[in-house]
């Protein structure tokens, strides 16, 4: 008995990466798939992250979840690390747009906002990002994607243009971000003892005040 052979009309659906054919049902079947973009790729993987953890992710594991080829998934992001980019991307774009990129010559008005209330306002939000995505927060912090590197560069700038040397700026904002990340990390257990969102605000505001404060008595 011979084996059954493929049918020679059979390929694979370049716009999902997925089996496609020659027959009518799978002509058909084909045009109600999600077409394979980046978008969807960043959301999949996203959703990945946050289900089975920053670990789970590879380019394999995300083209089944995605129903198609890891072939076709490279025709939009070379590797992993370009998929982080995406993810950065993605993320940081759920951020208010209040810092200017990173050399920008547009001046922040110190009159009207200030450097404490700049640095307290950007902390809150990523502080926020990080409980809407807590898994793939954490996974960015460990690659430090250069969307993410820049607008911490953003910040830095921002300080600067709000009357703070460069020295002083590079510390505010490497001493806020370690008590942001100690904040983060630190959720979670504190969650496991019972503590509430509010609880959970209230500490974080009073800690962030009083680092602002201690700060801006020695940069002035």
């Amino acid at each position: 008995m011979e084996p059954q052979r493929a049918d020679a009309g059979s390929s694979v659906d370049r716009a999902t990466g997925q089996p496609g054919g020659g027959g009518l049902k799978q002509q058909d079947a084909s045009r109600t798939r999600t077409p394979l973009s980046l978008e969807r790729i960043v959301g999949v993987a996203i959703e990945l992250i946050e289900s089975e953890g920053p670990d789970s992710l590879s380019m394999r594991r995300l083209a089944s979840r995605l129903g198609s080829s890891t072939m076709a998934t490279y025709h939009h992001v070379a590797d992993r690390q370009a998929l982080m980019e995406a993810i950065a991307q993605r993320l940081l774009s759920e951020l208010d747009p209040a810092v200017n990129p990173a050399g920008s010559k547009e001046p922040v008005d110190a009159d009207r906002r200030g450097w404490v209330d700049l640095v307290r306002s950007e902390v809150s939000a990523f502080l926020e990002l990080s409980r809407r995505h807590p898994a793939t927060f954490a996974a960015l912090l460990r690659t430090r994607p250069t969307a993410l590197v820049t607008r911490v560069e953003g910040i830095e700038a921002d300080l600067v243009a709000a009357g703070l040397d460069e020295l002083p700026a590079r510390l505010v904002v490497r001493t806020t971000a370690r008590y942001l990340m100690g904040s983060v990390m630190g959720e979670q257990a504190a969650i496991s003892a019972g503590q509430t969102m509010d609880e959970m605000n209230e500490s974080f505001s009073f800690g962030l005040g009083a680092l602002l404060e201690g700060m801006a008595a020695r940069v002035g």
